[in-house]
């Protein structure tokens, strides 16, 4: 996990893929558009997001390697996923259109 505070971590929003998060160029979570229920930019703190790295609590998995900024995606199964982000307004509104089309 101590890769995940080093590495460069890349998020990405696309029609075919939905979400995907990256860490060294490896993808380390995709969520595909049909999972999404739900979108919205939002402020962090590292204590709503169980500390730093990828975390999983009930009801919550995260990629948190500072507070600030974050994307907040309520998914299908009813549990959240949360990664922070620099503009994470124009990924939330990205994702939005994007569902919204399908």
């Amino acid at each position: 996990m101590l890769l995940v505070l080093f590495a460069r971590t890349r998020v990405a929003v696309d029609s075919r893929r939905g979400l995907t998060v990256s860490v060294a160029r490896l993808p380390i979570r995709r969520i595909s558009l049909d999972r999404i229920v739900a979108v919205r930019s939002g402020y962090a703190r590292l204590a709503d997001l169980g500390g730093f790295g990828y975390r999983v609590m009930p009801g919550r998995q995260a990629l948190s390697l500072r507070a600030g900024d974050a994307l907040w995606l309520e998914l299908t199964s009813g549990r959240e996923f949360v990664v922070t982000v620099d503009d994470a307004e124009t990924a939330a509104r990205l994702l939005t259109e994007l569902s919204e089309r399908r």
